[in-house]
């Protein structure tokens, strides 16, 4: 292979031939590896007590995620029958999980900006996922979808212009119907909750002037005390809030069917998945998906909001889950 020492030989050539050759170990432009390092570093050293406690709280959502996943891991290990239902689930949840780590990432890095464009699709995976175990059926579509042509189908079909959204609003239609204490008007509204940073995000996602201003220039409270651009790293408490997206966009996964997978869905599976509380994975989805459902809750209630978010205008007003 071509060594790193090689192409700086390489590089330094060519800067010479063009008559503006350097002193070794110098280099034309920024150093992107010492402001790489430089950027984590400052990082590090940023004290956020409400990003700290927050990112406790994602922590607690993506340990659920992986054990749901888990759940069908463990099967797949043990060479068990595998029907679409549950292949569609097991790489859906693998690309959340993917996708969930690299925004803690971010946001640990300070790219904020960045780990909500990423949080854009993340949330509509958590759709498709809720979809999907509300109409099993929906699993053989999503897993035609496994070429660029033909994932471009499945989500001009299935998910563009709030299809996936009407998938969703169904589930939670269905929750309110098996529910009699749930009335279809408080399901609806739940439906809604985490779509409503939809139009957000997506700004993010495309070329937009507010996206460009908000990566160099985050919301923070507590400035480092020196020259910095936030397209270069700027960890703030800002990411509270994109925490509280992906939990509201995670709740519906939580809630809509809470016996998943152990109850109601044999005639899905190729075999059922009895429920063994032995099994670490088995407890944590099915006790956890109840702790982590009060802790959403809980987190928009305006009561709670002094006690959790930080005191910076965090784009609007909270949302009540009361």
């Amino acid at each position: 292979m071509l060594t790193k020492a090689e192409l700086e030989t390489w590089l330094r050539a060519q800067w010479v031939q063009r008559g503006h050759g350097l002193p070794e170990g110098e280099r034309h432009g920024v150093e992107v590896r010492e402001l790489v390092e430089h950027s984590a570093e400052r990082a590090q050293t940023k004290e956020l007590p409400y990003l700290d406690l927050w990112l406790l709280i994602y922590d607690e959502m993506l340990s659920w995620v992986l054990s749901l996943q888990g759940v069908f891991q463990i099967r797949m290990k043990a060479g068990r029958p595998m029907g679409d239902f549950e292949k569609a689930l097991f790489l859906i949840l693998a690309r959340i999980v993917a996708d969930s780590i690299s925004i803690r990432h971010l946001i640990l890095l300070g790219f904020d900006t960045s780990a909500r464009t990423l949080l854009r699709s993340t949330a509509e995976y958590m759709e498709v996922v809720v979809a999907v175990i509300d109409d099993p059926p929906f699993a053989s579509e999503f897993l035609k979808s496994d070429s660029p042509a033909t994932a471009k189908t499945f989500w001009e079909q299935h998910l563009r212009s709030g299809r996936i959204a009407r998938r969703v609003r169904a589930a939670w239609r269905s929750f309110a119907t098996r529910n009699t204490a749930e009335d279809e008007a408080t399901a609806l509204w739940f439906a809604a909750w985490g779509g409503q940073w939809t139009e957000q995000l997506s700004s993010l996602t495309h070329p937009s002037t507010g996206a460009c201003l908000l990566t160099i220039n985050p919301p923070s409270v507590m400035p480092h005390g020196e020259p910095w651009l936030g397209h270069w790293g700027d960890k703030a408490d800002f990411s509270a809030e994109t925490v509280y997206i992906y939990a509201a966009n995670l709740f519906p996964l939580l809630v809509v069917h809470r016996k998943f997978p152990f109850e109601g869905f044999d005639a899905a599976l190729a075999e059922p998945i009895a429920y063994d509380p032995t099994i670490e994975d088995h407890m944590h989805v099915k006790i956890g998906r109840d702790v982590l459902g009060s802790l959403i809750l809980s987190l928009g209630k305006p009561d709670n909001a002094p006690r959790v978010f930080p005191p910076l205008d965090l784009g609007g007003s909270l949302h009540s889950a009361d």
